[in-house]
């Protein structure tokens, strides 16, 4: 058998496949290295995925911020806009 498709060992990961689907697939990956380390990737990226909290999640920069980096971005703009000498 080939080795199975990326698609295919996400979906062992998520857990989102049937069991008729699984049994060639696991049958496989219980002798293919590579497989059976893909997958195992890939579970854990599942779990760590799921078990995040709200305040894991980014959080939009405060509003003094933006205003730091308009202001070093107009002067950068403004510097390499006059000609050299003046």
């Amino acid at each position: 058998m080939a080795h199975l498709e990326p698609a295919r060992l996400v979906e062992l990961a998520l857990g989102t496949s049937t069991l008729s689907e699984d049994t060639n697939a696991l049958r496989h990956i219980s002798t293919c290295r590579s497989c059976r380390e893909q997958l195992q990737r890939m579970t854990r990226v599942v779990v760590l995925a799921r078990s995040v909290d709200a305040a894991d999640l980014p959080f939009a920069p405060l509003g003094r911020v933006w205003q730091r980096i308009t202001q070093e971005l107009s002067q950068s703009t403004e510097s390499t806009q006059q000609p050299p000498g003046e």
